[in-house]
């Protein structure tokens, strides 16, 4: 699992940039394909060099739609990055949510020789958790370490190579997806001409962007609502514990508008974005406005509060299914930072008061990060500040967050359990303690 380099660079770009990990990401969504470029400096310092973006409907609740407008798709967003960049993508990292996700807490306990852990018997590890609980028809797309038992003891390090020790249970976040889909997957991105370097469940990745240090170590749930889909990933003492993917986003609460109203799912979409809020209690009931449907001479007579009530109902159902999962998990009493909301689907007017009052929790929506800017590589002042534009966009905040997760502690962790790790042998000589607290949330959890 290497990081490879996504791309090559052009000569008038490798000059500046020597010393640098060069990344792409692909991230697939219902409603579009989002491509980044990105020049890794460090975790601090993220340079997007270009981006593309291009409408398409074909990936719904990751499943693959129509597989040749997808595929048309992807190599016009790859292409619109590397027009941008001036550069040639050959591989990538993706970034998707799929509700046929399954997750699981997992143990690898593996008995050291000579004892001294080894870069071995960390890649044993995963392969001893896999065996347990990798079903044979999954394949297990990601996975995070979240600590390291050594002998007896009752907390956990973070890395445990060249330590002394006669046995080692190394804790991980496993993340599968059949086996059918990443072959169709993979298929479907070689058909594009690249090479896929990882596969990352995308609220892991938004996570990445938006959740802050003290939010991921006291406690903290995201939901990244989308179009089609609703991601959950859970953090406490700096661990990813929890991940869900919902069937159900943001585009059914245009499909209720498009049926109630008997509007195009594109004029409902409109609806919502400009008149739509999802608190109710903010809307005057008395108050309405009349629309005219494209293709009809007569105007309809819209309640605002009528059209708020629509978008409350299937949000409720959103927001009640994410508390189902958090509660049959055992962790609602875990989430001290409460709710950190990412995703389009979470732009709507007064989602921050609704939810806070249905949750009964603490509810903020995702900032920009800080690491993340454009790179001026043109040689006029207008491409840059296109660029600058898109950098801002929340759309691009999934795959600016996979650039940050290549560059993330608890990444680097968790690639010292894939084989590539025998040969690189990196050992860092750096652990911390996780804290017994954490140890006995892993323990309840499992």
């Amino acid at each position: 699992m290497g990081t490879s380099f996504g791309f090559l660079f052009s000569d008038n770009l490798s000059g500046n940039m020597k010393n640098t990990e060069n990344l792409v990401v692909v991230h697939l969504s219902a409603t579009a394909v989002y491509v980044v470029i990105g020049n890794v400096v460090s975790a601090k310092d993220i340079r997007i060099l270009g981006v593309g973006q291009v409408k398409n409907s074909d990936f719904y609740q990751g499943q693959i739609k129509h597989r040749e407008r997808l595929q048309g798709a992807i190599k016009q967003a790859i292409q619109e990055a590397e027009d941008t960049a001036n550069c040639r993508v050959h591989s990538v990292w993706l970034t998707l949510a799929a509700p046929e996700l399954s997750s699981k807490n997992s143990a690898g306990e593996v008995r050291v020789e000579d004892e001294v852990v080894r870069a071995k018997d960390m890649v044993q590890a995963l392969s001893n958790a896999k065996s347990r609980d990798l079903p044979s028809d999954y394949y297990l797309m990601h996975c995070c370490q979240q600590g390291i038992y050594v002998d007896d003891q009752d907390f956990m390090v973070d890395d445990a190579i060249e330590m002394m020790a006669h046995n080692i249970t190394v804790m991980y976040h496993l993340m599968m997806m059949p086996v059918s889909s990443r072959q169709n997957i993979q298929k479907l991105l070689q058909s594009c001409d690249v090479g896929i370097d990882h596969i990352v469940f995308d609220a892991v990745t938004s996570a990445e962007y938006s959740l802050m240090s003290d939010e991921r170590l006291q406690g903290v749930c995201l939901v990244d609502i989308g179009a089609s889909t609703t991601s959950i990933c859970v953090y406490k003492e700096n661990k990813l514990i929890f991940t869900h993917c919902i069937a159900t986003g943001s585009h059914e609460v245009t499909m209720d508008i498009s049926a109630d109203f008997g509007i195009s799912m594109i004029e409902a979409e409109k609806l919502k974005k400009t008149h739509g809020t999802v608190d109710v209690n903010s809307v005057d009931p008395s108050s309405f406005f009349l629309f005219k449907p494209q293709g009809s001479n007569d105007e309809i007579n819209i309640g605002v509060y009528n059209l708020a009530r629509i978008i409350e109902a299937r949000y409720v159902q959103i927001f009640t299914e994410v508390a189902r999962q958090l509660h049959d998990a055992d962790l609602i009493g875990y989430i001290d930072k409460g709710i950190v909301l990412s995703g389009g689907g979470s732009m709507i007017k007064g989602m921050v008061p609704f939810a806070k009052k249905l949750l009964k929790m603490p509810v903020v929506l995702t900032n920009t990060h800080p690491a993340i800017s454009a790179y001026n590589h043109f040689d006029n002042d207008e491409s840059f500040k296109q660029l600058n534009i898109q950098v801002n966009d929340r759309a691009y905040q999934t795959a600016f967050g996979t650039l940050l997760y290549s560059q993330s502690e608890q990444f680097r962790r968790s690639e010292k359990s894939e084989p590539e790790a025998i040969q690189k042998n990196r050992v860092t000589g750096v652990f911390q303690s996780a804290g017994q607290r954490f140890a006995s949330v892993l323990k309840k959890i499992l």
